[in-house]
């Protein structure tokens, strides 16, 4: 039986709390998210991107929490189901209002400007560590490992760095000084292992070669001259 609809409630408390997750946990189900990243070469610059949830609600009288640790700026824009939403941001949550949502099957997109505190961002790569319940802190999310999700990512980045995340890469395009990766989508996890890589790092096998493997000796050289 699902906790009473007043667990989920307009006003969350900071963090994610015992009530709204339990709550999230009785209504909520197949969960995916669509994960779509901006990584500017400049520090400086935030990332920014959007975050697609699609999700099946068996209760769609109360307000919907997503927790997203940020700022009230950092959120750009919420649709739900096709439409506009009057959320409103509250200590670290995003609050979608129960008319925007609909019992059965729900779509919600949020565009942001990530959060750098799970992102180990340094000038030339970024990590993420999103253990034990952080990856709120960098994007709009259900962060509780009892809601686990299927993810699909896709990264642009500079065109001279290299990038990674859960699923294998399934696409590579470049524009410019630009490059953008796809990648397939994920069995069902929880938010703490969803995790991604980009930077100016060296392939391994690239490297692999360049350190291991001897030289060929030229088809026209014998082995006398080739080894002195």
């Amino acid at each position: 039986m699902a906790p009473p609809a007043a667990a989920q409630t307009a006003s969350p408390a900071p963090g994610v709390p015992l009530d709204v997750a339990t709550r999230r946990a009785a209504i909520v189900s197949n969960l995916r998210y669509e994960l779509s990243l901006t990584i500017p070469e400049a520090l400086a610059s935030p990332l920014s991107g959007s975050n697609t949830i699609r999700f099946s609600l068996s209760d769609a009288s109360a307000p919907l929490v997503l927790d997203f640790e940020t700022s009230a700026a950092n959120v750009k824009a919420v649709d739900a189901n096709g439409k506009a939403s009057p959320y409103r941001y509250v200590n670290g949550h995003i609050v979608i209002p129960a008319a925007s949502l609909v019992a059965g099957a729900n779509h919600v997109t949020v565009t942001f400007d990530a959060g750098d505190a799970s992102l180990n961002r340094s000038k030339d790569f970024l990590y993420t560590l999103f253990v034990p319940a952080r990856a709120r802190l960098a994007f709009p999310v259900f962060d509780q490992p009892d809601l686990k999700g299927r993810w699909t990512v896709r990264l642009e980045h500079p065109a001279a760095w290299q990038s990674a995340a859960n699923g294998a890469e399934t696409a590579r395009t470049t524009s410019g000084e630009r490059t953008t990766v796809a990648f397939a989508e994920t069995q069902p996890l929880p938010t703490y292992l969803v995790a991604f890589i980009a930077g100016d790092f060296i392939p391994f096998a690239r490297m692999f070669a360049e350190i291991f493997v001897a030289p060929v000796a030229p088809s026209n050289t014998n082995d006398g001259d080739f080894w002195g």
